[in-house]
């Protein structure tokens, strides 16, 4: 995954959320974001928990949508799950601390 603090949720590629058990086609909460190419309306699914680098959140809400394969990312990791902590990043030296 990407960190993007501009983005306002966690972003999950399609097939991950299906493997994963959940079912965003039958989510009834939708959010419109902006991609390159407009705006859409994508599935808010709430995530039982997420861990990064050994820090753990529960029910984070995240956004199911796939990004364009030249990304070569596989999905985002957003304010949604950032929020919760203490985020330090230091370009300089490669550094990311969560705490």
């Amino acid at each position: 995954m990407a960190l993007d603090t501009g983005a306002t949720y966690v972003l999950v590629p399609w097939d991950i959320a299906e493997t994963l058990g959940y079912e965003p086609a039958y989510s009834k909460q939708k959010v419109d974001i902006t991609t390159a190419s407009g705006t859409e309306k994508v599935p808010l699914i709430t995530v039982s928990r997420i861990s990064v680098l050994g820090k753990e959140v529960r029910d984070v809400p995240c956004i199911v949508h796939d990004l364009p394969e030249a990304s070569r990312v596989d999905g985002l990791l957003g304010l949604s799950f950032l929020r919760r902590f203490k985020v330090c990043l230091d370009f300089q030296e490669g550094v990311l601390e969560i705490e």
